[in-house]
């Protein structure tokens, strides 16, 4: 082969491989993570934990003593059947709740979050620490607050079709559903 065919060839690579790095990456779909009995995560908080910003953790009905950090942007957490037949209750996490939601835009949806207890008396279903959370049909039982928001003037708390039940502790003063 002549040097000018090997150049115009290497020309030629080199002009598709700049014509390519130009090409916007193609997003990845957003993925469902799916928690229970034999699915690929027996525990909610392995599922948030492996999740990335627009995916979705749905937890089969059933009972989970477990808790998680929710750091992740855009990301809804969902039980698989209606009527909040996943259940996760007893273990808070960093002395603050159920589901700690630091992400932004975040939704949950289905779920029934149950007595949430910590030494001081602000356990809660939800604490809500990033922007933007949307609460629907879920039951918040028995914790000593429901959801329990951080001080941020630029975030909305949208709460839709949900219940709050025996929420609060008294002592020494009394504590909120939602606070």
């Amino acid at each position: 082969m002549s040097a000018l065919v090997r150049n115009f060839c290497r020309y030629r690579f080199g002009l598709l491989l700049l014509l390519l790095s130009a090409v916007p990456a193609v997003a990845a779909a957003a993925a469902t993570l799916e928690v229970g009995p034999g699915k690929p995560f027996a525990k909610p908080s392995a599922a948030i934990a492996a999740a990335h910003a627009g995916d979705k953790g749905l937890i089969a009905p059933g009972t989970y003593y477990n808790c998680a950090f929710v750091r992740q942007n855009d990301l809804t957490i969902a039980g698989s059947a209606p009527g909040a037949k996943a259940v996760m209750t007893d273990k808070t996490c960093g002395g603050k709740a159920i589901l700690v939601v630091d992400g932004h835009n975040v939704t949950i949806r289905n779920l029934t979050l149950a007595r949430a207890r910590v030494p001081d008396n602000n356990g809660a279903g939800i604490r809500a620490e990033g922007i933007n959370l949307t609460v629907d049909g879920v039951k918040f039982i028995n914790n000593q607050d429901g959801i329990l928001g951080a001080p941020e003037p630029d975030s909305t708390v949208i709460i839709r079709n949900s219940t709050f039940d025996r929420n609060g502790v008294c002592n020494p003063v009394c504590a909120h559903g939602i606070y």
